[in-house]
């Protein structure tokens, strides 16, 4: 009898430790949820966000930037090469037009864009170009920034980037910069919610 007292109480002690336990690590794990939650509002605050767009619809606004603002070559279709999962539109010789979609399909009109570059081979005789078309790339990206805003986020991002950082002014947009000893590119990666 002593056994089934003994063994009954420690069936008792162990459920209400489960139970403790169980009620702790659910509360434990509402709690990350809330924070991770709360974290992640905070980076949507501080770095914006900015409506998806497709790889034609900012080919397009690209296009229309460079062509309102500037006597500079708009992205061609005659001049498209697809590769590496990306669109390359040579806008004149060395200076390219990167678009990076977030999955690759092959189908402009649907796929989501994750990112722009202006990728700038450093022996072109048209590099002294990629400054005026890098500005128009960040403004097809975000209509709302001004050219003060673009002038800030070019020199923030090739001062970041030998750490290898983007620039952000909290407009829903990036701005990196890589350089190597072949080519540099400026970069313009969309955030999404």
């Amino acid at each position: 009898m002593k056994r089934i007292l003994l063994l009954c109480i420690l069936v008792g002690i162990m459920c209400f430790g489960l139970t403790g336990c169980g009620n702790s690590a659910v509360e434990d794990a509402k709690n990350e949820l809330e924070e991770a939650e709360k974290d992640l509002q905070e980076t949507y605050e501080k770095y914006g966000l900015i409506e998806e767009e497709t790889v034609e619809v900012l080919v397009a606004k690209f296009n229309k930037e460079v062509a309102d603002n500037s006597s500079l070559n708009p992205a061609s279709e005659d001049y498209l090469t697809v590769g590496e999962d990306s669109y390359w539109y040579g806008l004149i010789e060395g200076v390219y037009l990167v678009v990076v979609p977030e999955e690759f399909s092959n189908d402009k009109a649907t796929e989501i864009v994750d990112y722009m570059a202006l990728y700038v081979d450093k022996t072109s005789q048209y590099a002294s170009d990629s400054l005026e078309y890098a500005k128009h790339l960040i403004k097809a990206n975000n209509s709302e920034i001004t050219d003060a805003e673009i002038d800030t986020l070019l020199a923030d991002a090739k001062a970041s980037a030998a750490d290898q950082k983007t620039a952000n002014n909290g407009k829903g947009i990036s701005v990196g910069y890589i350089e190597t000893d072949e080519d540099y590119q400026y970069q313009v990666i969309r955030l999404y919610k």
